[in-house]
């Protein structure tokens, strides 16, 4: 049923790379936000001042909020779709992330005032009016928002949205919410004990934990966030299958959106074939990438010295003394100048974030063992930052 909806009202909805597609997606599940939340803010505001329970009311309010929030997700994918301009030459997907991230703090103000509402009601019980009427309109309210939360997760998760998969966890607070005021009317009600601001100030906890959690989720995009593995593998796979190629280095990925993905690498060729036909190559296949991936890609030509016997055996030696170091330690672009009382062994070694040893260290370590294959060889090292983790040769 939700596949038909998303089908009809949706063009080309299966194109979810296509930005104005991603958009529409965000528009759709906004205006859906806005009509269901004002409904509910609307039913439970009638029952929180009928009943008299400052939870009911509170939840009214907190859906309030939530309209406020499909709002800012309806205004975030509109600005997000927008076409890059001279100001902001990788365009405006980032956008996304910052409403995700505004929704975030709105449920943590609204746990917040729900946390004070609830302690005035602990210190000041008043009577609260019980009916099976109010128990059923809850209990139709907890499965509109699990069908609200469930509607957010398909579209986010088809989108892969950030703004969305954070709106669907604020719909599942609010279940969680009115699930726990519904139990807390019922149990006053049997044993004639207001339990209203206990069940309360538990709910503002919980929303005011889950606030704090996706603060951190929709803040990793913007600081600027590891690129995902299998995408970094499927593009190193992709092009591995060049048999020119014979490694892979420095890639580094920068992610402006979810459709909007720039990538630069190394790739290592054999320094014997011209220099227009390894271009051209080059050329091919940043091409193929492109087309593959939907990004903008940029490689770096590394010639490198094939079938040399000294330079395969030295060039082994050496991996073999970083790994004994640091089995995460990688290395690359190997070379060696050799000279009548000095040979220069030239490489790059890339370091882990988590690695304990310092650069000098690991540095003194290497030469060290590396003079003991051969006293006149001496070692000229470059350390490299880990962006994603992948040399491959």
């Amino acid at each position: 049923m939700m596949n038909f909806i998303i089908r009809k009202c949706i063009k080309n909805s299966e194109d979810v790379n296509n930005p104005g597609v991603r958009a529409a997606y965000g528009k759709f599940a906004g205006i859906i936000g806005i009509i269901s939340n004002l409904v509910l803010f609307v039913l439970k505001f009638v029952l929180g001042i009928v009943s008299g329970c400052i939870s009911i009311t509170a939840d009214a309010i907190n859906n309030l909020s939530d309209m406020g929030s499909s709002l800012i997700t309806v205004l975030g994918f509109k600005l997000s779709s927008k076409e890059a301009d001279e100001k902001h030459p990788f365009g405006h997907e980032r956008i996304e992330y910052i409403a995700g991230w505004i929704v975030s703090i709105v449920i943590i103000v609204i746990g917040i005032e729900l946390g004070r509402g609830s302690i005035d009601k602990i210190i000041n019980p008043g009577e609260i009016e019980f009916s099976y009427l109010i128990i059923g309109l809850l209990a139709a309210a907890i499965i509109v928002k699990l069908w609200q939360g469930l509607f957010y997760r398909r579209l986010g998760k088809k989108i892969n949205s950030v703004t969305l998969m954070a709106t669907m966890q604020d719909s599942i607070n609010d279940c969680i919410s009115t699930f726990v005021v519904l139990v807390g009317l019922v149990i006053s009600h049997l044993i004639s004990f207001n339990l209203d601001g206990y069940f309360g100030a538990l709910v503002s906890i919980f929303i005011i934990y889950s606030g704090i959690k996706l603060v951190k989720e929709t803040t990793d995009p913007l600081i600027g966030m590891a690129p995902d593995p299998e995408l970094t593998e499927q593009i190193v796979a992709k092009v591995l299958s060049y048999d020119e190629i014979y490694g892979i280095h420095d890639m580094v990925c920068h992610m402006y959106g979810q459709s909007n993905l720039f990538i630069t690498m190394h790739c290592e060729v054999d320094s014997k074939i011209p220099v227009m036909e390894s271009h051209e190559l080059i050329d091919a296949v940043e091409r193929d990438i492109k087309d593959t991936f939907h990004c903008e890609i940029t490689i770096h030509l590394d010639p490198i010295e094939i079938g040399n016997s000294l330079v395969d055996e030295v060039k082994e030696r050496v991996k073999d003394i970083i790994y004994t170091i640091d089995p995460a330690l990688l290395f690359h672009d190997f070379r060696m100048v050799m000279g009548v009382n000095q040979t220069n062994i030239i490489f790059d070694i890339v370091v882990p974030f988590n690695c304990k040893l310092k650069t000098t260290e690991i540095e003194r370590i290497v030469c060290e063992k590396v003079k003991e294959i051969d006293p006149k060889y001496n070692c000229v090292i470059t350390f490299d930052k880990s962006y994603s983790s992948v040399v491959k040769e």
